[in-house]
């Protein structure tokens, strides 16, 4: 069952509270985590505190985001007073730092995500929200700092996970919150150039082979694309350099649900979920222990790719 929600005076109130505050964002941290975190923790440290940021690494995309001198290695990080979790739906997202979660004195869980299950001490979940940084855009506003760079952090993770205003989690208020950021006089072209139209030369190889094998099922409702280690190797990149794959494929006439699969070593398997039409894909995504939107979900499969594939299926059958 899942915990209550605070009241986001409640939250204010507990973060002003404490001093020292360590902020974390998901494992493989996308646009969303990575400005959530960066733009609070800019905000406390001009409030005064003293602040740390806990993120793995990520795709040369996101350097853009401004504040990343404020992410630290876990040995550098103190025992935590606060401990927020931002988008984060369940510990499991970042389960390589959870002993410094749980030995902190106070833990608070800031998301927007529907599969979230209220983990922290406090939780402000608001899964109508279009994303992490709108809500901590409303945690801020008027009450602790806001400047350009905080600004151009917070409209990067909204306008990532809105897919550049195009998905359907863009609400009347996400609107009017980018136009109260790009106020700040923030460079909001280069922000979605970077993130939507730049790509390295191995990206672009990455994709051209993810789109090959790119293949139907059940009678065209269902696309699949799977990308190996060895094609990764193969175009000289990165893991991180994935991202833009399952939005693609899922831009296919016709398509209820699209699935992308990669490797992350021979028996840790990634699957992305885009869903369509009433398609349910968080609930998809929980029946392997993981979660996010209903039309946009993944999780992690310990399985080699073929069976990984073969449990999927089986689980989309059930849905068609």
């Amino acid at each position: 069952m899942k915990g209550m929600n605070d009241s986001l005076e409640k939250i204010r109130e507990i973060i002003s509270a404490h001093q020292n505050i360590v902020l974390c964002g998901h494992i493989n941290p996308d646009g969303d985590a990575i400005g959530a975190n960066l733009a609070l923790a800019a905000s406390l440290k001009k409030a005064g505190k003293n602040v740390q940021v806990l993120l793995r690494p990520y795709a040369p995309k996101y350097e853009l985001i401004p504040n990343g001198n404020l992410v630290v290695q876990r040995e550098e990080v103190t025992r935590a007073e606060l401990f927020i979790a931002l988008d984060c739906g369940d510990i499991g997202r970042f389960d390589w730092i959870e002993d410094i979660f749980k030995g902190a004195k106070c833990t608070m869980n800031i998301d927007h995500h529907a599969s979230n299950s209220f983990f922290g001490e406090y939780n402000y979940v608001q899964e109508n929200a279009s994303s992490t940084c709108e809500i901590v855009f409303n945690l801020l506003k008027g009450f602790f700092p806001i400047d350009e760079g905080i600004a151009s952090a917070l409209y990067a993770g909204i306008i990532y996970d809105t897919g550049g205003f195009r998905h359907s989690s863009t609400m009347p208020e996400t609107m009017r919150v980018a136009g109260e950021l790009m106020s700040y006089g923030i460079p909001f072209t280069k922000i979605y150039n970077v993130l939507f139209d730049s790509r390295s030369f191995s990206e672009m190889k990455i994709m051209g082979k993810a789109f090959d094998k790119a293949e139907l099922y059940f009678d065209g409702k269902v696309i699949f694309t799977s990308i190996t280690m060895g094609d990764i190797e193969e175009c000289k990149g990165t893991n991180k350099e994935l991202d833009a794959i399952i939005n693609y494929i899922k831009g296919v006439n016709d398509i209820k649900i699209a699935c992308f699969l990669y490797e992350k070593n021979e028996m840790d398997v990634k699957a992305s979920f885009r869903g369509n039409d009433g398609y349910d894909v968080c609930a998809l995504a929980q029946k392997f222990g993981g979660g996010g939107h209903v039309k946009a979900a993944g999780c992690t499969i310990v399985a080699p790719m073929a069976t990984a594939k073969e449990l999927i299926f089986a689980e989309i059958e059930k849905m068609l």
